[in-house]
């Protein structure tokens, strides 16, 4: 066996071909919920933190948390709070849960499952980092479910036809703003003909 036969079948190949795999998945769970699991900066998670209130009634929800780090920094920000992160995708999913096993903090917790799945109401608020069509889809679901006065944060995309109370640009964030929102009893958003379908990240 000459030495490039060895490579393919030792352990190179193993490691290989379940990077290929891992990949692959991400790839197949981006395409079915259109929202690639991309973390957020220390400088961002900064951002959307400082626009959230000193003190929260509910549980505070990261929808699509991906790899969980904007999920962890909530938790170190509001220990009395219940934090819950909400990713579709296995991997990063995973890579979550097994951060939080390596760094135990008792108020939070990753929740494998669909967006539009998810029931809203016990939200103190919500921060998220997701792609336009699934903003679209997610908006009637926050103002139909989200209590009067429930922040909302969200990075890069903002919510069509829900006007921000807060839009920062800043180099801390990177290029795309921060928007905040407040839920009033009456929310203009524009229904998005796909919200019945099933969304995630």
């Amino acid at each position: 066996m000459n030495p490039i036969e060895a490579a393919v079948a030792g352990p190179e190949a193993v490691v290989l071909v379940a990077l290929l795999a891992c990949g692959l998945l991400i790839v197949l769970y981006a395409l079915r919920t259109g929202v690639p699991p991309m973390p957020t900066s220390s400088g961002t998670r900064a951002v959307m933190l400082r626009l959230l209130p000193e003190t929260i009634d509910g549980t505070v929800y990261d929808l699509g948390s991906g790899w969980g780090g904007l999920a962890f920094a909530l938790a170190r920000r509001y220990p009395a709070n219940r934090v819950v992160g909400i990713e579709l995708s296995p991997l990063p999913w995973l890579f979550a849960r097994t951060m939080l096993r390596v760094r135990p903090r008792p108020n939070l917790e990753f929740r494998r499952a669909e967006l539009m799945t998810v029931p809203l109401s016990d939200a103190g608020a919500i921060v998220c980092y997701l792609m336009p069509g699934t903003m679209r889809r997610l908006a009637p679901k926050l103002a139909k479910e989200l209590r009067t006065g429930t922040p909302v944060v969200a990075y890069s995309f903002a919510f069509d036809g829900w006007p921000p109370d807060a839009a920062v640009l800043e180099a801390e964030s990177g290029p795309m703003p921060v928007y905040r929102y407040t839920v009033t009893p009456s929310p203009t958003v524009i229904p998005d003909p796909g919200a019945s379908s099933p969304a995630g990240t």
